[in-house]
């Protein structure tokens, strides 16, 4: 026995020469490989769910491939760029929102699992589809296949957050004389005393946006996303800048 380079013991449990060796990996998954003996000693035999993805998510075993012609597929593309989000640590200035505070549930740390989720509730749609875990669960942490959702680029856009850090929630300023500006798009909402009424203009505005956006998709994404849309509610306690 020895370990792999991933750490991962391994026993040879068949014989025939030293180019034809069967060996099985001591996990709990006890994954069987034909390799040689001379990679056996290396190391370099390589088992599928040693946890090759930020450390935590693993290829398994199934028909989905993490590569065709050299480059990743955008099945195993999405699903890293998921992990990444949550936990490699080198990319936690980019998704401060992320790191940190949102996790993937157990099932799709396993490849196979999220790959196959993903095949079933895809859809065709003229633009990317993006994975979106807030829109059925505003607020929600965590990534897994009865929160999220497979949105086209445009509605996921609604949903996306530009990092500030003054502490105010997206769509709201503060004026010189101590006032609370409300903007969506560009669109001046006007200025209030409180920023619970100026945040309550920019709500309302960006769920009328929200459904008439959703009206134009009705025909093309799935009923679930649709009723989702329709029954939004644009929450301040949602806002990953707003510092309460």
């Amino acid at each position: 026995t020895r370990n792999n380079n991933f750490g991962t013991l391994m026993k040879i449990i068949d014989y025939k020469n030293s180019d034809n060796i069967v060996i099985e990996f001591q996990d709990k998954f006890r994954c069987q490989k034909n390799t040689s003996y001379v990679n056996f000693k290396r190391g370099q035999v390589k088992n599928p769910y040693d946890k090759t993805a930020c450390g935590v998510g693993y290829v398994g075993e199934g028909k989905y491939l993490t590569k065709e012609n050299g480059r990743s597929t955008k099945l195993y593309s999405c699903w890293v760029h998921m992990l990444e989000r949550c936990y490699y640590e080198k990319n936690q200035n980019l998704h401060q929102s992320y790191y940190g505070t949102c996790s993937v549930c157990d099932e799709w740390l396993n490849f196979q699992v999220f790959a196959k989720w993903h095949e079933e509730h895809s859809y065709k749609v003229n633009e990317r589809l993006h994975l979106d875990k807030d829109i059925l669960y505003p607020g929600n942490k965590v990534y897994s296949p009865e929160k999220c959702l497979l949105v086209p680029q445009r509605i996921n856009e609604l949903f996306a957050y530009k990092p500030k850090d003054n502490g105010l929630p997206v769509g709201i300023y503060k004026t010189d004389n101590g006032r609370f500006g409300a903007k969506y798009c560009g669109c001046n909402l006007g200025t209030y005393n409180t920023l619970e009424q100026a945040y309550k203009k920019y709500a309302e505005k960006k769920e009328e946006a929200i459904k008439q956006i959703a009206s134009q998709y009705k025909n093309i994404i799935p009923q679930e996303l649709y009723a989702a849309l329709l029954r939004y509610k644009v929450d301040i306690k949602n806002d990953r800048n707003y510092k309460m």
